[in-house]
């Protein structure tokens, strides 16, 4: 070991990964807030030209908590159901707002790096219940379409591999 920078460094990048599996599954739930909100909108205004993109801008530039206060002035939401989604804006905020510098002192060894690990990856499953959820109301509007979430996955799978593959070229 060279210096107890490269170390320090080392021995933090597992907890990094996981801090940015945790924060990408952030902004997916609060994507998928927004993709149904803007779904909802299309819905409601009979698809009026611009009215999806109005809603996802307008959304998107609110928090999370006040994305899911406005879902449920849009809809009845069953009390379990509202719970749930409450506890998820304050896991995602746990994870957004300070984990790692409230953590810090327990990051200097391995044992509690391991156990902050740990609580990181929790609470980023619990974001992602939420996420599967708003996910399943959006299946239900994508029905219409003859669409789904899964379809649309795949989807976008296919364009990746395509985009990457070994014979096409990339510019960065």
């Amino acid at each position: 070991m060279s210096d107890s920078g490269d170390t320090m460094t080392t021995d933090l990048e597992p907890l990094m990964l996981e801090l940015g599996k945790a924060v990408y599954i952030c902004q997916a739930f609060e994507s998928s807030l927004c993709l149904l909100h803007a779904m909802m909108t299309h819905e409601e205004t009979d698809g009026q030209n611009g009215a999806f993109t109005a809603s996802w801008d307008f959304h998107s530039e609110k928090t999370l908590g006040q994305t899911v206060n406005a879902l449920r002035k849009r809809i009845e939401i069953p009390t379990d159901l509202n719970d749930y989604l409450e506890k998820g804006v304050k896991y995602r905020n746990q994870i957004i707002h300070g984990f790692m510098t409230k953590n810090m002192t327990r990051l200097m060894d391995f044992k509690g790096r391991l156990e902050v690990q740990n609580e990181l990856d929790r609470l980023k499953q619990e974001v992602k219940g939420r996420d599967i959820i708003v996910n399943k109301l959006l299946d239900a509007i994508f029905v219409k379409y003859g669409l789904s979430n899964n379809d649309l996955k795949r989807q976008a799978g296919e364009m990746y591999t395509v985009k990457n593959s070994s014979g096409s070229t990339s510019t960065h």
